[in-house]
């Protein structure tokens, strides 16, 4: 179970990207008090984590209607993890979320940066939502193994949401660049598991 655990929260903390989230959220709160500043940390979280969960629950449903294997799930979520793996370490992913943060900061209302974008897609985007199909189809036979995922979930989320909530400390104390590195040494475990995910899709495909 521990590995379990470990491979989802690892899975769920890149393709969530809180710490490259983080400059993000600066953005938006910006000028809000930080009680204030909580509060949109907290309300995002928990927006996010009930999406997550529905599209945990839906999504295999969702496969099913549409005449989607598991093992082919496997492999385009493979695929779209080393995309996420890849933009992250050339910061295209940042330029894409300067852009949805700039459009957001035209119309500035911190109650409306709420959901659109800090919950989505910033937090429970298309990344973590099929991170979140591919791991529980992947353990579609054993109820625990999906506790463990939707626990390792939570955790990530909760680190997430301390990470936000001292985003002053974050800032004013950890040097960019240990942020940059650190988030570019997540991205390459994340390749290394998406590359993972891909040959065993590929194996169950072709009964190798």
């Amino acid at each position: 179970m521990s590995a379990v655990f470990l491979n989802s929260f690892i899975l769920f903390f890149i393709t969530i990207d809180t710490i490259g989230n983080l400059p993000f959220f600066i953005s938006l709160t910006e000028g809000a008090p930080i009680k204030k500043k909580n509060q949109i940390a907290v309300k995002s979280i928990i927006i996010a984590f009930f999406i997550t969960i529905l599209f945990a629950y839906l999504g295999k449903y969702l496969l099913d209607a549409i005449g989607v294997s598991l093992d082919s799930l496997k492999i385009a979520g493979g695929v779209i993890l080393m995309f996420i793996a890849i933009d992250i370490l050339f910061e295209k992913r940042k330029i894409r979320r300067e852009k949805k943060v700039e459009a957001a900061l035209d119309e500035k209302n911190f109650d409306e940066v709420i959901v659109f974008p800090i919950a989505i897609p910033f937090i429970a985007g298309p990344s973590t939502l099929a991170t979140i199909i591919l791991l529980m189809g992947n353990y579609s036979d054993s109820i625990e193994s999906q506790m463990v995922v939707i626990f390792a979930l939570i955790v990530a989320l909760i680190v997430s949401l301390f990470l936000m909530i001292g985003t002053n400390f974050t800032t004013k104390y950890i040097p960019q660049q240990i942020l940059h590195a650190t988030s570019r040494v997540f991205a390459f475990i994340l390749a290394a598991l998406a590359t993972q995910f891909i040959i065993d899709g590929i194996k169950a495909s072709f009964n190798i």
